[in-house]
Formats: C-alpha cells, sequence, structure tokens
C-alpha cells in the first residue's frame, strides 16, 4: 500500500473517531499512536494494512513496552488498534479482523487487578435489557463470562456446539496455550444461554453453516471488537466510572469473588486454564487485601468503635 492509501487509512480512522464523540484530547492522542503504528508498519516493509496479523500486533505492543513508553501510552495505543481494524472490518476495507485472534496483554497499575464489586457485577448485569435480540445475545456473553471465567476471545470463539445443556457444560477449543477445557454453564448462565441459542439467534442466523455460537446483526460470527465495544456501553448504562475496567476484568471478577466464597484454589485454577498455581495465587493476595481493609473498617481494635475496660 502506498504513502497515499495510508492517507486514506489514516482519514477513515479520523471519520470513525469523530463519529464516536470522543474528546478533542482523546482523539489527539490516538492521532498520535496510528501515525506511530504507521510508521511502524512502513519500517517493517508492510505496504498493505490487509497485510496485518495478530502477530503484527503483538510486535509492535512489545516494541513500545521494550522501549520503555508509559503505561498510559500503551493503553492508549492497544485502544488506538482497537479503533483502527473495527473502522476497516466496518467498511470493508478488510475481511478479518486481527485484533479477534489476539488478546494483547497490557500491564495493571501496581500489580493490581481490576475486579468488580459483587454489587457492581450485579448492576453492569442488569443493566442489558433482554427486549430484544441483542439484549438476549448480550446478556448471554457477559453472564457467561462471569460465571465461567471465560477470556473475551474464548467467548467470540465458541461454536454452537460448545454449549451442552444436559450436562450444563461448556466446552472451550483452544484457549490460551493451545488447551481446551470444560467448564460448568452454571443456572444463571444457562437461562440466558439457552434463551440465546433456542430462540434469539435464530432471528440472526444467515446461513445454517454459520456454526458460531455469538453472531451480529449479518448473522456471521460476532468479533471480540464489537464485544468490547458493548461492554463500555454497558459500563455507562449501569453508571460505573471506575477506570481500569475492561472485559478482562470480569474474568477476575469470578476468581476474585469464588475465593472469597471459599472456593478451593485448584479449582479456580482448573476453572481458569491456569497451568500454574502460582498465576491463579495472585487472586488470594488481592482477597487478602480485601480483607484487610474490610478489617480495618470493621474491626473495634481498628476502628475505635469501643472503648478498652
Amino acid at each position: 500500500m502506498s504513502r497515499g492509501r495510508f492517507r486514506e487509512t489514516r482519514l477513515l480512522f479520523a471519520e470513525y473517531e469523530s463519529s464516536r464523540g470522543l474528546s478533542d484530547q482523546t482523539k489527539a492522542r490516538k492521532t498520535t499512536e496510528i501515525k506511530r503504528f504507521l510508521r511502524y508498519l512502513s519500517d517493517h516493509e508492510i505496504q498493505d494494512i490487509r497485510e496485518v496479523r495478530a502477530p503484527h500486533l503483538e510486535a509492535f505492543i512489545l516494541e513500545l513496552k521494550e522501549k520503555d513508553f508509559a503505561p498510559s501510552t500503551i493503553r492508549t495505543a492497544h485502544s488506538m488498534l482497537v479503533d483502527l481494524f473495527a473502522a476497516l472490518a466496518r467498511s470493508g476495507r478488510i475481511l478479518s479482523n486481527p485484533v479477534d485472534l489476539v488478546e494483547i496483554t497490557l500491564s495493571e497499575p501496581a500489580g493490581v487487578k481490576a475486579v468488580f464489586s459483587r454489587e457492581e457485577i450485579r448492576a453492569f448485569l442488569e443493566s442489558i435489557s433482554t427486549h430484544t435480540g441483542f439484549g438476549v445475545r448480550d446478556r448471554a456473553i457477559f453472564e457467561l463470562m462471569y460465571v465461567t471465567g471465560m477470556r473475551l476471545g474464548e467467548v467470540a470463539r465458541l461454536e454452537l456446539g460448545d454449549a451442552d445443556f444436559s450436562l450444563d457444560e461448556v466446552f472451550i477449543r483452544s484457549g490460551k496455550g493451545r488447551k481446551d477445557r470444560v467448564v460448568p454453564l452454571g443456572r444463571k448462565a444457562k437461562e440466558y444461554l439457552s434463551a440465546w441459542a433456542h430462540k434469539a439467534r435464530t432471528w440472526f442466523s444467515a446461513s445454517e453453516a454459520e456454526r458460531a455460537m455469538f453472531l451480529n446483526q449479518d448473522g456471521r460470527r460476532i468479533p471480540a471488537s464489537s464485544i468490547r465495544f458493548r461492554f463500555h456501553r454497558y459500563l455507562k448504562a449501569a453508571g460505573i466510572e471506575r477506570p481500569g475496567l475492561t472485559p478482562h476484568s470480569i474474568r477476575h471478577s469470578c476468581a476474585t469473588h469464588l475465593l472469597e466464597n471459599g472456593a478451593d484454589i485448584r479449582y479456580v485454577q482448573e476453572l481458569l486454564g491456569h497451568e500454574s498455581i502460582e498465576t491463579t495465587a495472585d487472586y488470594t493476595r488481592g482477597v487478602a487485601e480485601g480483607l484487610k481493609k474490610m478489617h480495618r473498617t470493621h474491626h473495634p481494635r481498628e476502628n475505635e468503635l469501643y472503648p478498652e475496660t
């Protein structure tokens, strides 16, 4: 792709960002990052935006990390990539979205994972109206993520036959590390997933050949970028403005709330598909911090509710 065609990409991106009602400051930051990304492509002799694949996106973010760019800059660059390829897919410039095929891990401040409180996750889920087919689908997606701890990419890749309603199980194919696993469906997730799979999905299905569980308005597999966009829409609808919450926070919340309720750490490890229990143990440290906060707030020795005798 020539410099002129890259100019067309920049213009398309600018139009897409303008349509979203972003602040001038946010648009300026993302414009800086798209220029950086397009220079990266040129430096690596990628002349056509259609040649970009998931490994290129991973390498770009990794390069930013290796050059010690600020975490806020890296998050902006990641957000820019999501928006850029969503715009390209929407306009028909690309047939498949490389962002949907990889989850780029971004570091969280001070190693702390952004987790919903139980009240927040309830408000988030209940903000999704199920009076439309879109709502039934979205409620099923996010209930499933919260109950099973599935990653965004795993949900997007789910096939119609992967949910066994008779056994209350979901089969996850080629999760992280290319490993399969089976997770329990759960009562609430089953309720909404069944309503979607057995009824609402037929309103979207354009072809019997499409076996994706979750479909977009065109009857094709819903991309992860669309799920991410709708996540933020429902977050706003629920009045939750705390920074740092992402679709991956639902997975963090699943693990944290299970451990808070006394679940065995090895069960949580199996549910999330962690190879090492040390990865799961990170959640126990978060639970411990929560207990400390509760202790400081409620214990008489900490808040001096009662005088000493």
